[in-house]
């Protein structure tokens, strides 16, 4: 071994400080291991008047070091770069953090944010051992951090190579292979930074622009030409993997020992049906001939290869609100990271993103991503409304990943089985996977190989072929085969198709895209179809007789309102109700069984609605079409058996609720609730609840009375923008003043799905032919012409 030589006394350091206070601290270090330093601040000289100044000196600058400082190295670091192309071959260059962030963008590379916003905290650094590590035998050390961006390994320039990282892989340190350029990410010269002198003293050894001059160094030429970039860290260093398994132990335990949250706990909670219930999720990504590559979209902020996947100063989307896209999307599975050191999140973003697609119908499946090694975190993902959880063959052994597949599928969940390679495939194979997952990316290392998924799709088909040689196929079916990892084309999916994949999950690209719905379009090959809006229907309130019912029907009404509200001037007994009913049927009326909250003859159009209230809306319309009127029992503060007994001899078709019945109600009564929010400027916090899915149908906006009067029925109008305002794209019913004469305003204005009318059709308390047939004729004729 060639021993490093000392520093020499007569070198002369040049600092170019980027305004940063920690340029003094490097000062003072090179000082203290007796350097003569000269410190000239980036934005205050030229290049050309720089190395003017160099050259006039008796002693020449001998070395370069490129400091620290705030910003972005395009935009921040005045003439560092420049410096750097300058001097580069022929003195010796280091770079402290943003000075790293200069070297790595002077020789082509990328600086982006790192996923982290680091200011004065330790972190430990794994190194090679080589350059300024010469010496340092300790892996591990602790390194003083402040930064928000890094050079992206990705991006990393051929002629530079990685000396150091992180223990999730961050770039903390970069050598270029040819010159003696060496750098660090964080701040060697801090107090709380373990190795700083040794570093300093290295680079002040070193002499000259090349590496070749510095044979005590560690540092080879056949690495530098050989085009292949060198083991960056010792073999003992951990791995990715190794290092988030190890880091979810503890935050498993921790978990466990939370009240509340004891194993115990959560085993009570599914007992008891607290957890929601669960869709199957190897049904829910079965290929069909519309969709023949299912897919699962996932919600992720970060990832250790990339950091952050949002943008400086970006306003993150809640993990709801990316679900509800995805889903609208036409995913049929939305797979949520929930590990938070690493990935940045967490079981409340699984939990959210389960409540937003509760009440789609056929909803996609939940899965939780993460890396499970315990039951425990199988009863997590349950309680908190997952239908699949993913386990990861490389990190468990095959009795504990037989345990853990046994008892997600005890908890109603079959799992999601992630391999990288044959051997992996092979023993999820022997547990009786029905869903694999083949992730492209390797998680010791994270390098991602596009034909992994290829190489194992073959293997799959050879396993299957040879046992139907054999004879033993009858009792098995191929497994689902996914493809995990670098998907962000038409072109992978298309590829994938051709060998039989059945799914894809994709992460980033979705996550950086600004058109979430247009690009899965774009990535499935499919249309986005846009339905246009039918006409507004009609809902005529409040009558009381036989023959008021037949002209509304005859008029063209879809809905006719019974009103049975004691303190109403309309309201009509049980019995009246039935002469009624009963007309309206002998006379062409409805002609099949009213429909329910679940209603399972509206079709397979109807299960491609993706959102409760247009699915509610949707049945609703297609009966008023077929077979109207449809009868609506109106009830405001009523008991709930009243509610139900007159469903039952009335054998109505929709009920509203016009009072302060609980929104639960709509989930025990058998028919589709229209529930009356009564509207004020400004909207009070009762009225807003009108968007909540999975409770009433369709919202109905009244005006707002005083408090002691009825609220609706009294011809009172209120500014139906405000209806537009609250329902945002929610269908709903407008009620409240119209008429014959301003209906049609109203229509053209807030394009409601129906409308509501009681008084606007009386005169002197009793309805007539001639308002009722010019009510709906100006409902029809404005919504002809929006």
């Amino acid at each position: 071994m060639v021993s490093a030589p000392v520093p020499d006394k007569n070198s002369h350091v040049l600092i170019l400080d980027n305004y940063d206070s920690f340029t003094w601290n490097l000062y003072q270090l090179a000082c203290r291991l007796s350097a003569r330093v000269t410190v000239i601040r980036t934005q205050d000289i030229s290049l050309e008047a720089l190395v003017a100044e160099s050259s006039s000196q008796p002693l020449p600058y001998t070395h370069l070091i490129i400091s620290p400082g705030p910003g972005h190295p395009d935009s921040d670091s005045g003439i560092s770069i420049p410096a750097i192309h300058h001097f580069a071959g022929r003195i010796p260059i280091f770079g402290v953090c943003l000075g790293l962030q200069c070297i790595f963008t002077a020789f082509g590379g990328t600086v982006d944010v790192a996923g982290e916003i680091v200011h004065g905290k330790t972190s430990e650094i794994f190194h090679d051992a080589k350059g300024i590590f010469w010496g340092i035998e300790k892996q591990g050390f602790n390194a003083t951090r402040y930064h928000s961006l890094v050079g992206k390994l990705g991006t990393l320039p051929d002629v530079l190579e990685v000396t150091s990282k992180t223990h999730n892989g961050l770039v903390m340190g970069v050598r270029h292979k040819k010159w003696v350029i060496d750098s660090v990410q964080y701040h060697p010269e801090s107090i709380l930074s373990e190795e700083g002198e040794t570093m300093m003293r290295n680079f002040l050894r070193f002499k000259g622009g090349l590496w070749e001059e510095n044979p005590g160094f560690g540092i080879t030429m056949v690495e530098q030409t050989s085009g292949k970039l060198p083991t960056p860290m010792p073999a003992q260093v951990p791995s990715i993997l190794q290092k988030i398994y190890a880091q979810r132990k503890q935050d498993v335990e921790k978990a466990k020992g939370t009240p509340g949250f004891f194993p115990s706990d959560l085993d009570s909670l599914i007992n008891l049906h607290v957890a929601p219930p669960a869709i199957d999720f190897y049904s829910r990504l079965l290929p069909t001939t519309a969709k023949p590559v299912s897919l699962l979209a996932e919600i992720k902020r970060a990832s250790p290869s990339k950091g952050s996947f949002l943008e400086p100063g970006m306003k993150p989307p809640s993990s709801a609100e990316i679900a509800q896209s995805y889903a609208n999307a036409g995913a049929a599975a939305i797979s949520v990271l929930t590990e938070p050191t690493w990935f940045k999140g967490a079981l409340n973003d699984m939990l959210a993103a389960r409540q937003i697609v509760g009440t789609m119908p056929n909803r996609p499946a939940i899965l939780r991503k993460d890396f499970i090694f315990d039951k425990y975190q199988i009863d997590e993902a349950r309680v908190s409304g997952a239908d699949s959880v993913l386990l990861i063959v490389a990190m468990l052994q095959q009795e504990g990943l037989k345990a853990l597949y046994d008892h997600s599928k005890s908890r109603g969940m079959e799992p999601l089985v992630e391999v990288n390679n044959e051997e992996e495939l092979e023993r999820a194979l022997q547990i009786g996977a029905k869903v694999i997952g083949v992730n492209n990316r390797n998680l010791n290392n994270f390098q991602v190989d596009m034909d992994t998924t290829k190489r194992i799709m073959a293997a799959v088909k050879k396993h299957f072929s040879s046992q139907t040689a054999n004879g033993t196929a009858a009792s098995s079916t191929p497994p689902l085969i996914l493809a995990l990892s670098g998907i962000s084309s038409r072109a992978d999916v298309q590829e994938y198709e051709r060998e039989g994949i059945s799914g894809i999950l994709v992460g980033e690209s979705l996550m950086r895209a600004s058109d979430r719905k247009a690009f899965v379009h774009q990535l499935l090959g499919t249309t986005n179809t846009v339905v246009e809006p039918a006409g507004t229907l009609v809902k005529i309130c409040g009558v009381k007789n036989v023959a008021t019912a037949l002209l509304c029907k005859d008029a063209g009404a879809d809905f006719i309102g019974l009103n049975f509200v004691p303190s109403s001037r309309r309201k009509i007994s049980l019995s009246q109700a039935k002469e009624i009913v009963d007309a309206l049927r002998k006379t062409g009326g409805r002609m099949a069984a009213p429909m329910t909250r679940t209603d399972s003859r509206i079709g397979t159009k109807e299960l491609g609605k993706k959102d409760w209230f247009e699915y509610s809306t949707f049945g609703l319309m297609n009966k008023s079409v077929s077979e109207k009127p449809q009868v609506v029992g109106v009830f405001q503060n009523q008991p709930l058996e009243f509610v139900l007994e007159a469903i039952a001899l009335l054998d109505l078709d929709v009920v509203q609720l016009h009072g302060h019945e609980p929104a639960e109600w709509a989930q025990v009564i058998p028919r589709p609730v229209i529930r009356a929010f009564h509207v004020s400027n400004p909207p009070t916090p009762q009225v807003l609840e009108a968007t909540r899915p999975g409770y009433h149908a369709v919202p109905l906006f009244d005006t707002q009375l005083p408090a002691s009067s009825l609220s609706g029925g009294a011809g009172k109008t209120f500014d139906h923008q405000l209806a537009n305002q609250i329902a945002g794209d929610v269908k709903f019913i407008l009620a409240g003043g119209l008429t014959a004469n301003n209906v049609a305003e109203a229509v053209r204005r807030t394009r409601p799905w129906a409308v509501d009318v009681a008084g606007g059709v009386e005169s002197d308390g009793e309805k007539t032919e001639e308002l009722i047939r010019a009510f709906v004729t100006s409902v029809r004729e404005a919504s002809a012409s929006n």
